[in-house]
């Protein structure tokens, strides 16, 4: 049996379901929570020794901690500044971000690509890699600087309107075809029938789910990053619908 690290501090979202698809198609994967506090550096040097194959990064603070000490990277956590995924190779770790392709794979599963998105709430570390392929991209923001910085992140020809009141953004809404959530107050009366909705945390309220035409829920989200997680970390490739949630 193969052991395969989780770090978290709090009461897991991911233990369960990845425990039970590695269960449910006998695979040779063990989960072993583990709460590394602010011994990330130990932590990680004892991976190989230890015998384990790679580690799951689910407390946000090892996400960033971890991006200054390893030394092997690929592109999206280079970039992003952030560390999801470990995987122990020839007694080396390397560090991945898988959370921007799973927005991306999200996205293909609704029929998303190419849209015309805004983006709600906070940026999100990757926010460039995550919208990929993405038409236009306005943002809905609290302050002129805060939509600056979040657009900056993007190519210019995917730069859209940083939006601060709700009449302006929803004077835009004829050209939005999905709305992104990330946090923060939700702008309903932007929100139409012909919308989809990607909702990366629950919204203030489960009524507009029942507004949308097509929507991406924060649950859906998750066995879709965890599909994109195990099959970096181990290769072994498992549909979203493979990670049941309790």
């Amino acid at each position: 049996m193969t052991c395969l690290s989780l770090w978290t501090n709090r009461k897991s979202r991911w233990y369960d379901p990845l425990t039970a698809a590695l269960t449910a198609h006998d695979l040779p994967y063990q989960v072993h929570p583990a709460n590394p506090a602010g011994a990330h550096e130990a932590a990680l040097a004892g991976l190989e020794p230890l015998g384990f194959a790679g580690a799951f990064i689910e407390d946000a603070g090892a996400q960033a901690g971890l991006a200054g000490l390893v030394a092997r990277k690929e592109p999206e956590a280079e970039r992003a500044g952030r560390v999801d995924a470990l995987r122990v190779r020839w007694e080396v770790p390397t560090a991945g971000y898988l959370f921007p392709e799973a927005v991306r794979q999200a996205m293909r599963l609704a029929g998303f690509e190419g849209a015309r998105v805004l983006w709600v709430g906070p940026a999100v570390p990757g926010l460039d890699a995550a919208l990929r392929g993405m038409r236009t991209v306005h943002a809905y923001v609290s302050s002129p600087a805060e939509g600056e910085r979040m657009l900056a992140e993007l190519p210019a020809p995917q730069r859209g309107h940083a939006l601060l009141e709700l009449a302006t953004a929803s004077a835009l809404a004829s050209e939005i075809d999905v709305i992104v959530y990330a946090g923060g107050a939700f702008p309903s009366s932007v929100l139409q029938p012909y919308h989809g909705l990607f909702a990366l945390v629950e919204p203030p309220s489960q009524e507009v789910y029942l507004v949308a035409e097509q929507v991406v829920s924060p649950d859906f989200f998750l066995q879709v990053y965890l599909s994109r997680l195990l099959a970096w970390v181990t290769d072994v490739d498992l549909p979203p619908e493979a990670f049941a949630l309790g």
